[in-house]
């Protein structure tokens, strides 16, 4: 894991007033020590202007260092997006999955805490990380009944569909979206057809490995060019990867309510 300069940079930047309190990523990283999690995975931008290169958006992981769910090779996780330029402080509830080494963080059905970048900051942060570990037993509740739901071929079908959809967002007009190489199993342990396999399959294979689409574009001659397309691996610390990552757990937790 490189840890970045945008990372232990406590300098604000030019432009802000002097009403901005520069948060420093590392020291954020304290402060979840000492409620237990420690560093496990950084993202910082890369920045186009030389005087930003040092202020980038960081998002840091933390790994709860007790026992999760026992004998479920599960743990907790915090996720926290710290900007050095524009937006609030956001953290997220999240666990890992030892099995796929899958990363997720919750959507919009768990608690966020955010914070502006005035006052004290890192006080603030520090009495709202236990209102996001409060929310353990009810994202342990509800891995449970995932895992107790079967799906059926044409749920998962549906939560492809969405899956994909979130994955080519921003792609204009994609064409013959191949959302059924999503579906496929890579391991023993996801081979299951219960609520909670199925979502972890279709993340990582949305963020991993490759979907086929194609896209159309016209030249100046008016003819129609064709290209077969596939999606890249993103990075599992990204903004993407997180509002990915929310978006199926959110979808498969509205298959929850239906019998």
């Amino acid at each position: 894991m490189k840890i970045t300069t945008s990372f232990v940079q406590d300098q604000k930047h030019m432009t802000k007033s002097e009403r901005f309190v520069v948060v420093q990523p590392s020291a954020v990283a304290e402060v979840l020590k000492d409620h237990g999690f420690d560093l496990v995975g950084l993202k910082s931008g890369h920045g186009s202007k030389a005087d930003r290169l040092d202020h980038q958006t960081t998002i840091a992981r933390y790994r709860s260092n007790d026992n999760f769910m026992t004998d479920s090779n599960l743990s907790m996780d915090i996720m926290f997006k710290i900007p050095h330029l524009t937006g609030k402080l956001e953290g997220r509830l999240g666990f890992f999955r030892g099995y796929c080494a899958n990363q997720w963080n919750m959507g919009q059905l768990f608690e966020t805490v955010k914070f502006a970048h005035t006052g004290n900051v890192l006080t603030e942060l520090d009495a709202a990380i236990p209102r996001l570990v409060a929310q353990r037993q009810e994202l342990i509740e509800t891995i449970k009944m995932m895992q107790a739901r079967n799906v059926t071929p044409k749920e998962i079908a549906q939560l492809a569909q969405v899956t994909a959809a979130k994955r080519l967002e921003g792609i204009e007009n994609p064409l013959s979206v191949q959302a059924q190489d999503l579906i496929m199993p890579r391991r023993l342990e996801d081979r299951n057809i219960d609520l909670f396999s199925v979502a972890n399959v279709l993340q990582e294979n949305a963020t991993r490995f490759g979907m086929r689409y194609q896209t159309q574009s016209v030249t100046n001659e008016n003819q129609v060019i064709t290209r077969n397309m596939i999606t890249r691996r993103i990075n599992e610390n990204s903004e993407k990867a997180i509002e990915l990552n929310a978006s199926i757990w959110d979808a498969a937790s509205e298959l929850l309510k239906t019998a």
